[in-house]
């Protein structure tokens, strides 16, 4: 599966995903070959790029449950762009809590884990989806944590709303990238991010939007998205916070970008746990109950350069699967001590392809013996011989 851009798409490609309109109606099944016709029309739809098969991949197996989160993304995504861009522009948005309840009523009293969707972003359209996964994600870990509606619902009202300043950053400082930020660019951000928060006008509130809204996105435009810099103990931080914070991390780490590798949950994760003075331990248990983060069906590496697929998804720790290695057929329970002493896993597999990569450059490391090439070469000079002849061809 690949994701290309809309100016790229071509006759013939097959859709690995569906695609909707605004409105969340279906236009085009997964495995549609698209037309030119159809390219004409997804370009009208408003969307930046879109999941394409490659030509000898088999449609992926997608739940009804996921075939509906893709529609509910879709739509949601469109509502936010819409409210965003009114606060942007100094009106009252008219989605937010709407928006906010509904995605309590879909994801904020689930009683299983869930695939969450990956989605990746352009800088076009990163504030919209980023926003929305976390929002998403924030509804599903105040369930877990037990938290009063409205207190869950002024969450996820924060989670929409968070990183609304960045939408007013230059495209030229955003395209750099994390780790090629000078010091003055962070600065730069920071203040948009201050900017945004002033944009729901907090002294007066006339949006009329939860206090405890107002009151986290505050402190998340003071949050400095570095680990390396140790959160302020100063502040007393909302317990909200710490959700978005987690949230907001996890899904940064684990989305996809045109120039960025995603990381794998169980990574993400591990980061987390790392350094949990900045993501508190509560926040990242509750994130790990809501979500497959090592499911059935997924091929891992080891620490011992084994790699496996696993079986059986342990729903209580999900580091301790039960899992089968390729090399000899192993069944590994990792609730057994014995194996947890000697063996961890490691990440999950980049690609199931491990087929060794052979061009001229690799096969000059390796040098047939004389005896070999003398006789490679009389059969060469036989053949010859024998087209010159007529006698084959």
């Amino acid at each position: 599966m690949q994701y290309i851009k809309i100016s790229q798409l071509k006759p013939g490609m097959r859709l690995a995903r569906p695609v909707y309109n605004k409105m969340g109606v279906m236009l085009f099944e997964r495995n549609t070959k698209l037309t030119r016709q159809g390219i004409a029309s997804i370009e009208n739809f408003g969307l930046w790029g879109i999941y394409i098969l490659e030509p000898a991949e088999p449609v992926p197996p997608l739940s009804e449950e996921e075939i509906e989160m893709e529609r509910f993304f879709t739509v949601s995504t469109f509502r936010l762009k819409d409210d965003l861009s009114l606060l942007t522009n100094g009106m009252s948005p008219q989605n937010i809590m709407s928006l906010a309840q509904t995605i309590l009523r879909n994801f904020g009293a689930l009683d299983h884990k869930i695939n969450f969707l990956r989605t990746l972003r352009s800088n076009g359209d990163y504030v919209y989806k980023h926003s929305l996964n976390t929002a998403i994600l924030s509804a599903m870990m105040v369930h877990k944590l037990h938290y009063s509606y409205a207190e869950q619902l002024a969450i996820v009202c924060a989670a929409l709303l968070h990183d609304a300043g960045i939408l007013m950053v230059p495209d030229e400082v955003l395209e750099k990238g994390e780790s090629l930020l000078s010091q003055d660019e962070r600065r730069l951000i920071q203040g948009y991010r201050e900017k945004g928060y002033q944009m729901l006008h907090p002294d007066y509130n006339d949006y009329n939007l939860p206090e405890l809204t107002l009151k986290i996105v505050g402190q998340t435009a003071r949050l400095e998205h570095n680990v390396k810099i140790p959160l302020p103990k100063n502040i007393r931080w909302q317990n909200g916070t710490h959700v978005i914070h987690v949230a907001s991390m996890f899904d940064e780490m684990t989305s996809m970008s045109l120039d960025k590798e995603p990381t794998s949950e169980i990574c993400a994760v591990r980061f987390l746990r790392e350094h949990s003075d900045y993501y508190p331990a509560p926040f990242v248990t509750a994130l790990t109950q809501c979500i497959h983060i090592l499911p059935g069906g997924c091929c891992v590496d080891f620490s011992n350069g084994q790699k496996g697929i696993i079986i059986e998804e342990n729903q209580k720790n999900y580091a301790q699967p039960v899992v089968i290695l390729f090399s000899d057929n192993q069944r590994i329970d990792f609730k057994d001590t014995r194996f947890q002493k000697t063996m961890h896993i490691s990440d999950v597999m980049k690609t199931m392809d491990l087929r060794l990569k052979v061009d001229r450059e690799t096969l000059k490391k390796y040098a047939s013996d004389p005896r070999t090439n003398e006789t490679a070469k009389r059969y060469a000079e036989k053949r010859q011989k024998l087209v010159a002849a007529g006698r084959i061809s």
